[in-house]
This record gives structure tokens, C-alpha cells and sequence, in this order.
């Protein structure tokens, strides 16, 4: 995607988000260059992307189908509209089936330009769980890219990461899968062939995984507890 183009979505992002400042949250790939985009050090890692994922709250959703075109998408629980040519998946309180709560997801988020995102720590949750059904695709590889970037993120911008905003939602088998994006080669694909800055990558992200995986009380040199996690 060419710049200019890039800007019309990110635009029309801003349009949507300038109509409900507190209601919508946006996830997925833009929520992820927006982050990225916002470090110094990871800013050279923010990927264009080719349209935009949204959270809203339940009354705000009534709003939005008074002022846009919206139509349900009942197989994956969610609906879409078409802004400035632009595909938007809209996921609404109370009816999406996104592992995180809409509450949880507001609590937690952070603001870039007037642009509401999630968090860190949820957006990590979010992108495991859609990398989970499309590893092996083209767009699985970039799923797990956005993995490395969030943590690059976490590490690099100062703020670290809190595992427990993301543990309540993870299984082993998710930490798992985490486990093996760190082993794969999207590091250094994401690096475009620098392997510096692929060990860089590599580094931030097991330190997010560790985080992850490493009960508080092991952590402090204390005897380990092992945690339950909620589905």
C-alpha cells in the first residue's frame, strides 16, 4: 500500500474515532502501527495495513448504524461498513465473540491523536488468538509479525509489560504457541534480513513471554506456585 492511500484509512480512522471518543477502540493491525509507530525505536517496524478493526460499545453501535452503512457478518460475530473505500470489521459489546471484554479492553487502553486502542497486553491476547486460526497463511505469518512488533513495543517503549492483563485469557496451549513464534523465523523476516536487529527482536519478545510464563513468586526467588488460567 502506497502512502498517500494509507493516509485516506488512517483518516477515515480518525473520523470514526472523532464521533466516539470513549466508545471505540480500535484492535488488530492498525492498532498495532499506531503503538509501534508512536516509539522511536520500533517506529522503523510499523507496517502499513489494508483496513481497520474495531471495538464499540453497545450504545454506540445504535449511533453508528444512524450514520454509516453497517451490514452483520453472524458466522464471525461481528459486523463490516465500507468508510473512503476502506473495509472496517466492527466487533460490538456484549455480542462479538472476542476472548477479551469490551470493559477490559476500555479499562486498559491508551490514546494516539485522538485514536483509542488497545492495549498492549490485549492486542498480544487478540493476535494470539486470530494467529491460532490462521498460522500457516499468509495472513497468519503477519499475525505473528504483529506478535513480535507488540512486544518490541512493550520492551522498547519504556512502559514494560503486565502479564496480568493478558494471563486471565491464556491457556498453556496458547503460551505454547507464543513459545513457537520465538523459535520461528519471523524474527528475522520482520527484520528484513538484519540479523541485529532480528536478535533484538527475538530478546524483547522472549522477555514478554517469560513475563508470561513465569509465576511472580519464582520471579522473587520464592517457591513457585502454579497459576489457573482462565479460558
Amino acid at each position: 500500500m502506497e502512502t498517500k492511500e494509507f493516509e485516506v484509512l488512517l483518516g477515515a480512522c480518525a473520523e470514526v474515532a472523532e464521533l466516539f471518543p470513549e466508545g471505540v477502540i480500535y484492535i488488530g493491525g492498525i492498532a498495532v502501527y499506531l503503538h509501534a509507530k508512536n516509539v522511536a525505536t520500533t517506529s522503523e517496524l510499523a507496517e502499513f495495513t489494508h483496513d481497520a478493526d474495531f471495538y464499540i460499545s453497545f450504545a454506540d453501535m445504535g449511533d453508528l448504524r444512524d450514520i454509516e452503512e453497517v451490514t452483520p457478518n453472524r458466522r464471525l460475530s461481528k459486523h463490516q461498513m465500507i468508510k473512503k473505500g476502506f473495509e472496517f470489521d466492527i466487533y460490538t459489546e456484549r455480542q462479538s465473540s472476542l476472548i477479551v471484554p469490551y470493559d477490559m479492553v476500555l479499562s486498559s487502553s491508551d490514546v494516539y491523536g485522538g485514536m483509542r486502542v488497545a492495549s498492549l497486553e490485549h492486542l498480544l491476547v487478540l493476535k494470539l488468538m486470530a494467529f491460532m486460526d490462521r498460522k500457516g497463511s499468509s495472513k497468519g505469518d503477519k499475525d505473528a509479525k504483529d506478535l513480535l512488533r507488540i512486544a518490541a513495543v512493550a520492551s522498547q517503549g519504556g512502559n514494560g509489560f503486565r502479564p496480568e492483563l493478558a494471563l486471565p485469557y491464556l491457556q498453556d496451549e496458547h503460551l505454547a504457541l507464543l513459545k513457537q513464534v520465538a523459535g520461528g523465523p519471523h524474527a528475522l523476516s520482520l527484520a528484513q534480513g538484519n540479523a541485529m536487529l532480528a536478535k533484538r527482536i527475538r530478546a524483547d519478545f522472549t522477555s514478554v513471554v517469560t513475563s508470561l510464563t513465569t509465576p511472580p513468586e519464582a520471579e522473587a526467588g520464592k517457591p513457585a506456585v502454579k497459576r489457573s488460567r482462565k479460558p
